[in-house]
């Protein structure tokens, strides 16, 4: 999501800065002192404003790009939802989940429209929060193709994973397929991991396999990593889009995925998919991409000219048209 909003807003502030004014509404009690590092990546002239001041500003459009409302402005409002994982994850306390949905919740009462990544991601609307479908808008996320290639990490060869460490990410079925290779490429071939969690999250690594947890990395590191990676598994049970698949596609690192929620709509053809959660299925597709050269280079081809249909440049324009549309319909009944 902080990659969604980052290039989204980046594109406002350039590319469509005729054309629109950015006005970023934080929670900080004096906006001023903490300006700066909110704008440090954004150009251009955005200013910087308390929540408490939407109402004074003469805002078009309150847009919410973080998977819902934490709070609710005056006028007109339109709320990106990512996903609607909080109705779908198995609850430890019922209470946690419930807090966890107050966000959607407010989001289904007080917006205009709702933003969704995915066709996938606009039935789960609908169903979890019973919000009408033809007030939805489907923009799917983009991607940024890398000008030229980076450099690659040193050592043995690996198989990369970038997203959370959980459960839902699907890293027990990654760790346990792994796992289930042959000795000769469990030897070969190490896994790497980036983003946040770490061992012990769903389980302690098997015995067997060499696996890196990196941790959150930089932007920079992130693209040597995709770079240098022999195949790339994204074995997700629940996506609203599947960011992680497209990136490496745009690196030109052939992806293994899962067959879950929004993973097929995303990657289209590009990807060798595998039923999800299905251990021997993943250690198979893991297998036979890292053994077969010809599929490997089909797959890094594929996902190249996949990723080429993805920009972030087309997802800000689409996204300000729709902010364009509501401000102007809400012009109107006014």
């Amino acid at each position: 999501m902080g990659r969604y909003v980052r290039c989204v807003l980046r594109y406002f502030a350039t590319t469509l800065a005729p054309r629109v004014r950015v006005t970023l509404l934080v929670p900080d009690v004096l906006p001023a002192l903490v300006a700066r590092r909110y704008l440090e990546d954004l150009p251009g002239d955005a200013a910087v404003a308390h929540r408490s001041a939407a109402g004074r500003l003469g805002l078009d459009v309150v847009w919410y790009p973080w998977n819902g409302m934490t709070w609710v402005a005056p006028g007109t409002k339109v709320a990106t939802v990512h996903d609607c994982w909080p109705f779908v994850s198995p609850a430890p306390n019922g209470s946690i989940r419930r807090n966890e949905q107050q966000p959607f919740f407010a989001t289904a009462a007080n917006a205009d429209t709702i933003i969704a990544g995915s066709q996938f991601a606009r039935a789960e609307v609908v169903r979890h929060l019973g919000f009408p479908a033809d007030k939805i808008v489907v923009i799917p996320l983009g991607v940024t193709i890398p000008p030229r290639q980076g450099s690659a990490p040193s050592g043995d060869p690996y198989v990369l994973f970038v997203g959370h460490a959980d459960a839902r990410k699907g890293m027990g079925t990654l760790l346990a397929g792994m796992a289930a290779l042959p000795d000769a490429l469990r030897a070969k071939y190490r896994l790497i991991v980036a983003g946040k969690g770490q061992p012990g999250n769903d389980g302690p690594a098997p015995d067997g396999i060499r696996v890196e947890f990196l941790g959150q990395v930089s932007d920079a590191l992130l693209a040597d990593l995709y770079t240098g990676a022999s195949a790339f598994v994204f074995p997700s049970s629940y996506e609203g889009f599947g960011l992680p698949a497209l990136e490496a596609m745009s690196y030109g690192v052939p992806v293994i995925a899962s067959d879950a929620a929004s993973i097929p709509e995303a990657a289209g053809d590009a990807a060798l998919y595998f039923p999800s959660g299905d251990v021997p299925a993943l250690a198979a597709a893991i297998q036979l991409m890292l053994g077969d050269a010809q599929l490997a280079a089909h797959m890094r081809s594929a996902g190249l000219a996949r990723a080429a249909n993805f920009s972030w440049e087309r997802c800000a324009g689409a996204t300000l048209d729709a902010l364009s549309r509501v401000a102007s319909a809400s012009a109107l009944r006014l």
